[in-house]
């Protein structure tokens, strides 16, 4: 009989395996509403769980923040 992988195991060896990426916050290419400067996603990982879905934007060079469809 073979022998099968705890699932523990299995886990532990998968997510080792998966590069994690970053949630540092990234240009998306838009601009802001107030000043004009490039917007960023302020936590790219995670999408707002709304219909429709959005996602957390800054501006970092006048604080604006706000969201935008995904």
């Amino acid at each position: 009989m073979d022998k099968l992988t705890k699932l523990k195991e299995f886990n532990e060896n998968r997510i080792s395996s998966i590069p994690l990426p970053s949630n540092e916050p990234v240009k998306n290419g838009i601009a802001c509403p107030d000043c004009g400067e490039g917007l960023l996603d302020s936590t790219p990982m995670y999408i707002l769980d709304s219909n429709p879905p959005q996602k957390a934007v800054k501006c970092p060079s006048c604080g604006y923040s706000g969201y935008r469809l995904v």
